[in-house]
């Protein structure tokens, strides 16, 4: 099978998966939502940042070194990383035992500590992930890590739905988090076909720490820039809007999190194999750019046009008040997206220090976000404080970008992109906003449909802008043809 047809089987493969997480994940959210009441499901969330705040600030990336290491395939170097892993998931599990009083006292919750400790059963069982489905993807295997990103998420629908027959509080999402995190555990083993071992071998533990560092240090950066919002809502504000404003937040994050995942899982093993091959590399780079920002328009008008009645729809109208944030957090999330492509093929030639340094100024948002948080200003005001900072973080990214021959077209790609793709949003926008708004069931979904299609119709014309890409897509509709042909050849032939 040549490089291009694995290259578009795995981008089946992971689309499809990754489709079927973002499902699976905004469902069990909505099951959870209408179950509790906003101020429980704000107590949730409380535990989902307890958890990130400790697992973002020791991410030593050790599924990507396998993918972009030479010997990322032995068995030392696999082993070598399950020992990191054990010995990181522990120590993160003590850690959250130590600090379980002082979160829960700042999120004035006192009475929940136990809760809080209760939660350290995740980095625990996360120490004992076997990594051989990620080795796989180094030969464009993709199907193993589908089916561990895809198996756990429908059964943890159907957890989802079995809590909510027992519990009717925040204790709902508390059995939904644990329970996913050992389901992800023991998919991990069924997938493996290595056996699990720990290796000590410190040259090996050593070039892991030496890839990892900054981005041990990006995940203390991405704790504050991911979660630092709700983590100033949820102490300065009440629980009701840390509810309604993590319902947006996670709107807005789940498509940003799959697309950053199924990227890089696409990416990594195409850029780091050709990162010496100028003629292949720099097109990767620009169609990758391209792609990134043709999804972040898509969430913008998707969201600016039908995010409204996504609320509505989903979560129910105690959580409308979401939908006056909701198009600052697209736009927040779609300059997230658009460094997506330069973090990757940073990453793809073992220069990590490019998101950590991106994200150190990305950071210098959260104190102006705070300030306002405390003199009284409003949530929509903490939330567009992101979006300035992504901004910056941006063109610092795109700076430090190792693209040796094709920077001055990267840039120029960039800033065409940018441009048309601000005239697009401002236009459909500024278009919708004089019509009235939908109501009643039919409508709504009326809403719906309309805003996802004009949205992803505009984002496709964007994404054709690229010549490469439009190559690509004719090879494709070219190949697509012939099969057809060959295929209805063979059946005249047979009649």
């Amino acid at each position: 099978m040549s490089v291009r047809s694995s290259i578009l089987k795995g981008a089946s493969i992971l689309s499809a998966s990754q489709g079927l997480v973002a499902i699976s994940s905004m469902l069990r959210n909505i099951i959870v939502a209408r179950h509790i009441d906003s101020e429980n499901f704000g107590i949730a969330t409380t535990f989902a940042l307890t958890i990130s705040l400790v697992e973002m600030t020791s991410n030593l990336a050790l599924d990507r070194v396998l993918v972009q290491d030479d010997e990322g395939d032995s068995d030392a170097m696999l082993g070598s990383a399950h020992l990191i892993q054990f010995a990181k998931g522990i120590l993160i599990a003590l850690v959250l035992i130590a600090i379980a009083g002082p979160v829960a006292n700042l999120f004035g919750l006192p009475h929940l500590i136990h809760a809080f400790q209760l939660v350290a059963l995740i980095p625990a069982l996360h120490g004992l992930m076997h990594f051989d489905f990620v080795v796989r993807q180094r030969k464009l295997d993709f199907f193993p890590t589908a089916l561990f990103d895809t198996l756990p998420e429908l059964l943890t629908l159907l957890v989802a739905l079995l809590a909510t027959l027992i519990f009717d509080d925040y204790r709902v999402m508390l059995t939904v988090i644990l329970l996913q995190a050992v389901l992800s555990v023991v998919a991990s083993h069924l997938l493996a076909r290595r056996p699990y071992r720990w290796t000590f071998n410190w040259p090996l533990a050593r070039r892991k720490l030496r890839f990892g560092w900054p981005l041990l240090i990006n995940g203390f950066l991405m704790f504050g820039i991911f979660q630092g919002d709700r983590v100033i809502i949820g102490s300065q504000f009440d629980m009701h809007t840390l509810g309604w404003y993590s319902v947006a937040f996670s709107l807005c994050m789940l498509p940003t999190i799959i697309f950053a995942k199924l990227s890089a899982s696409i990416l990594m093993p195409i850029l780091s194999r050709n990162r010496d091959n100028s003629e292949i590399f720099i097109p990767c780079c620009t169609m990758s750019l391209t792609a990134c920002a043709a999804f972040g328009l898509l969430m913008v008008l998707g969201f600016a046009l039908a995010g409204s009645a996504l609320i509505q729809l989903s979560f129910g109208d105690q959580y409308i008040q979401a939908a006056s944030v909701i198009v600052i957090l697209s736009i927040m999330q779609a300059l997230r997206v658009l460094r997506i492509a330069p973090s990757i093929i940073a990453n793809s030639q073992g220069r990590t220090e490019n998101a950590m340094i991106a994200n150190i100024f990305r950071s210098l948002a959260l104190p102006v976000a705070v300030y306002l948080a405390i003199t009284g200003h409003s949530v929509q005001a903490v939330a567009a404080c992101g979006i300035a900072g992504e901004a910056v973080a941006l063109g610092i990214s795109v700076y430090l970008a190792p693209i040796k021959y094709g920077k001055v077209v990267f840039v120029r790609r960039l800033l065409l992109l940018s441009v048309c793709g601000v005239a697009i949003a401002t236009v459909t926008i500024g278009l919708a906003a004089a019509q009235t708004t939908a109501s009643g069931l039919s409508g709504l979904i009326l809403q719906l449909l309309y805003g996802g299609a004009i949205a992803l119709l505009l984002a496709s014309l964007l994404a054709l802008t690229d010549p490469h890409l439009r190559k690509e897509c004719r090879h494709l509709w070219q190949r697509t043809r012939d099969t057809k042909s060959t295929e209805q050849s063979l059946i005249n032939n047979d009649i």
